[in-house]
């Protein structure tokens, strides 16, 4: 393969290519960026970048993550404190707990004692009416209360009745990682009759997306907060090859893929999804 070729495939640029090439790493913008272009460019020729990293461990720069390590195992552990302070600290959050308990009960007391009191007032600012007007009375706002509860039965039977055929129309997407060769994941989607495929990008990632014909429907890098979408209806199969698979979200229509590889174990992927609704109905 050609510098040509690894940039079109990996999209680092030909001077930090040419720096892994000869060991180099000091014009390569951090550690972990030169662990990472390592990986992408192993990956990119069919090698495997956790045995490279293994063999070459003395060359390759070690990362923040091994350096804290190393770190962590000379840190001298701090001293105890006297038994009388630590039972303290274990008691604190008992002590807490109980004195809010408290302050809750004292304030539900006086939340209580409160409305009690204004309920007496207004009882007693209220004058008795005559034992047959309050028969009259309650009776008309039985029949009232009965109305009300009958309109809002029918209004609950109708608004659920609703639901449940919105609920049929919306049925989810279903997306099943079936197989898994090397780099390649096999996505079966079905669950509904129209499919729109969404490819958004958090980080730039350079993308290829082809129909079962081998028809290029995209073809170049994909910007931060950019994003692509197709018409999976008519369509029996997708291939989508990503140059960083870390950056890049692929949905069908409200239906979020999750990758069955780890894309940061394995940032060039291909996905190829298989309409399985197509398939049935041709």
């Amino acid at each position: 393969m050609s510098l040509e070729d690894l940039l079109a495939a990996t999209k680092i640029q030909k001077r930090y290519l040419l720096a892994i090439e000869q060991g180099n790493y000091d014009i390569i913008p951090g550690k972990f960026y030169v662990r990472a272009f390592i990986k992408q460019y192993a990956e990119a020729v069919g090698l495997n970048p956790e045995q490279l990293f293994e063999e070459f461990r003395k060359d390759v720069p070690s990362t923040y993550n091994d350096e804290v390590s190393d770190k962590l195992s000379n840190i001298k552990p701090q001293r105890e404190l006297p038994k009388p302070a630590s039972k303290m600290l274990e008691l604190l959050p008992t002590i807490l707990i109980i004195g809010g308990i408290l302050i809750v009960i004292a304030i539900i007391y006086v939340i209580v004692q409160a409305v009690n009191q204004d309920d007496g007032q207004k009882n007693q600012a209220v004058p008795q009416q005559s034992e047959s007007k309050y028969e009259v009375s309650k009776d008309s706002s039985l029949a009232k209360d009965q109305k009300k509860k009958e309109k809002a039965s029918s209004d609950t039977k109708e608004e659920t009745s609703k639901k449940d055929e919105s609920t049929k129309d919306d049925e989810g997407v279903s997306i099943k990682a079936t197989n898994t060769e090397g780099s390649t994941t096999t996505y079966e989607v079905s669950g509904a009759d129209e499919m729109e495929l969404t490819i958004s990008a958090t980080q730039a990632s350079w993308l290829r997306v082809r129909d079962e014909s081998g028809k290029v429907l995209k073809m170049d890098e994909l910007k931060d907060d950019e994003s692509f979408k197709t018409d999976l209806s008519d369509l029996t199969q997708v291939d989508i090859r990503l140059g960083n698979a870390t950056g890049i979200d692929i949905k069908v229509n409200d239906e979020t893929l999750k990758y069955e590889l780890d894309p940061k174990n394995t940032m060039t992927q291909n996905i190829v999804i298989v309409n399985k609704g197509k398939e049935k109905s041709s």
